[in-house]
């Protein structure tokens, strides 16, 4: 399974159409299948789930995908997993730069069934996928062809329609006001960096509404969990739920390619999305370790699939 594999899976199970008792009976934990096939470029980044539609953004910009003039958002059937049949399907997101080494990632949806989506070349988009329109709703700050802190990753919303937005390339969590506009830095400490690209990854709202969950850091230096209260985002307040201590390292294949180089950097990443489920247990993408961690509301690891010797298969 490949890590952008396991981020869809881990953003897929927090809107299940089916309770998890009548999960449990009919697919043992662990069981991964293929829910649907992406074409080109075959890259899905996040999820987002209204009623019986799945959307899945793509992040062509990889290594090998430079110079796509679009990223794409995909609505998928949830009873078949194939595609819904409109005429916008997929929307293409235009690119703002001719070169671009990032595309789309986390989505979050508003009451209107409006798509809110990071950019990771520095923005938040608005898409109604109804129509096909779209604006930027939110600009980081520091948006440059040179900057080191636009790389926005997931994306959400609290009760009082404030965006959050973690920051891959930078220990930041930004936050864009009701209705749009320029975000401001809510958050920052030295315990959420890691490397360019795997600072703070997925953010997450527990049950209550009240708590901020981020994974972040590399697994070189120990992905970590944390939870920050919205009324009190300083330090002081900023827990550690749960710590990776482990460290999973895939074989790679012997031919040097785009994979092999991919492979190798895998180590510099960390987590992936993360998400709460009905249980209020939560689920961790562990995009460089290639699992899916699940983890008790007391912080435990209650399972991680899969092993890593089913991962060599």
């Amino acid at each position: 399974m490949t890590g952008a594999a396991l981020l869809a899976v881990v953003v897929g199970l927090r809107v299940t159409a089916a309770p998890p008792e009548a999960q449990a009976l009919s697919r043992p934990i662990g069981d991964i299948q293929v829910f649907a096939t992406l074409g080109y470029p075959g890259h899905p980044g996040g999820l987002a789930v209204n009623g019986r539609t799945l959307y899945v953004s793509t992040s062509n910009a990889d290594f090998d995908r430079l110079f796509d003039t679009s990223d794409e958002i995909w609505a998928f059937r949830l009873d078949t997993g194939g595609p819904v049949q409109t005429g916008t399907n997929p929307i293409l997101v235009p690119r703002q730069a001719s070169a671009q080494t990032m595309g789309l990632l986390g989505m979050a949806l508003d009451a209107r069934g409006r798509l809110y989506i990071a950019d990771m070349n520095g923005r938040v988009l608005r898409v109604d996928p109804s129509t096909g329109v779209q604006d930027v709703y939110g600009m980081i700050p520091t948006n440059t062809d040179t900057s080191f802190t636009d790389m926005p990753g997931f994306v959400v919303f609290d009760t009082a329609g404030n965006l959050y937005v973690s920051d891959w390339s930078a220990p930041i969590i930004w936050r864009v006001p009701p209705g749009g506009g320029q975000a401001q830095l809510w958050f920052t400490d030295p315990r959420l960096a890691g490397t360019y690209g795997a600072n703070v990854a997925g953010i997450a709202l527990d049950p209550s509404g009240q708590n901020l969950y981020i994974a972040a850091a590399t697994q070189e230096s120990q992905i970590a969990v944390y939870r920050l209260p919205l009324a009190h985002p300083d330090a002081s307040h900023l827990q550690e739920f749960h710590r990776y201590t482990d460290f999973v390292m895939m074989p790679c294949e012997p031919d040097p390619n785009v994979q092999t180089i991919a492979c190798a950097l895998m180590p510099a990443f960390g987590a992936g999305g993360i998400a709460f489920g009905a249980s209020g247990k939560l689920y961790v993408a562990l995009f460089s370790k290639q699992q899916l961690s699940i983890l008790r509301p007391d912080g435990s690891e209650a399972l991680r699939f899969p092993s890593s010797d089913e991962n060599m298969m």
